[in-house]
């Protein structure tokens, strides 16, 4: 059975983990939403060959992939999946992962990318601010560089806390704006690319957000590739 057609069971309250249907109704109510929503269903089609994957999104999967290798593996939350990339390479380790995006025709293209490793990978429709999984699920939360288009980025840390078990991990990756190259890259040249009105975070911005949220041994590791990028981990406490 290809990914797209796993069956996703209704909640019966007493269950941990389980998947509500395509989250729809909360996913574009806000107008920064519909913007990104209407964005990336456009540019679905052609993003795996976008001049972004090389340059910025595989350095950051390969920094994850780093990250991961060094855990074993379990249950994995993708948020921000896209076309399913990071998701699929991720399963290939021995991983558990659901995959959730905002936008349908990304997921719809990450379940031909997934097709035949529908075992490992199980793809949702659904909005970060309201995920459809009940509390202390996941083992580890990935949210690669997506961050930047959530107009209320604490409350998806917050709830990305929330569906993480004791001892579980989230590992957020964007674009570090901390120096002036980064500002340039950021705030002006992929802010403009992803259609403005968009916020990159400074480290000790993000950092904070983490410990708020209630994340503990909270770490920040840079790169100073072509694109600066910033990975911020935390763990729930046990």
């Amino acid at each position: 059975m290809a990914v797209s057609e796993l069956p996703i069971q209704k909640p019966t309250g007493h269950e941990r983990g389980t998947c509500l249907p395509p989250c729809k109704v909360s996913a574009v109510n806000h107008e920064l939403k519909r913007k990104a929503h209407a964005q990336f269903s456009d540019w679905a089609s052609s993003y795996d060959g976008h001049w972004l994957n090389r340059y910025l999104f595989e350095p950051s999967h390969t920094m994850l992939l780093d990250e991961l290798g060094r855990l074993t593996p379990g249950n994995l939350l993708d948020v921000g999946c896209g076309t399913g990339e990071l998701a699929n390479r991720v399963s290939r380790r021995g991983w558990h992962v659901v995959a959730m995006d905002l936008c349908e025709s990304m997921v719809h293209q990450a379940s031909h990318k997934l097709n035949g490793n529908g075992d490992k990978v199980r793809l949702t429709v659904a909005d970060s601010e309201h995920l459809p999984f009940a509390d202390g699920h996941f083992d580890v939360v990935t949210c690669a560089n997506s961050f930047h288009h959530y107009p209320h980025q604490e409350a998806v840390v917050k709830e990305l806390y929330r569906v993480l078990r004791p001892g579980g991990r989230l590992f957020l990756l964007d674009g570090w704006p901390d120096h002036f190259m980064g500002r340039i890259i950021y705030d002006f040249i992929i802010t403009r690319v992803e259609g403005g009105r968009v916020w990159h975070r400074e480290s000790r911005h993000l950092e904070a957000m983490f410990k708020r949220a209630g994340f503990g041994s909270v770490t920040q590791r840079r790169t100073y590739s072509l694109f600066p990028i910033l990975l911020t981990r935390g763990i729930v406490p046990p």
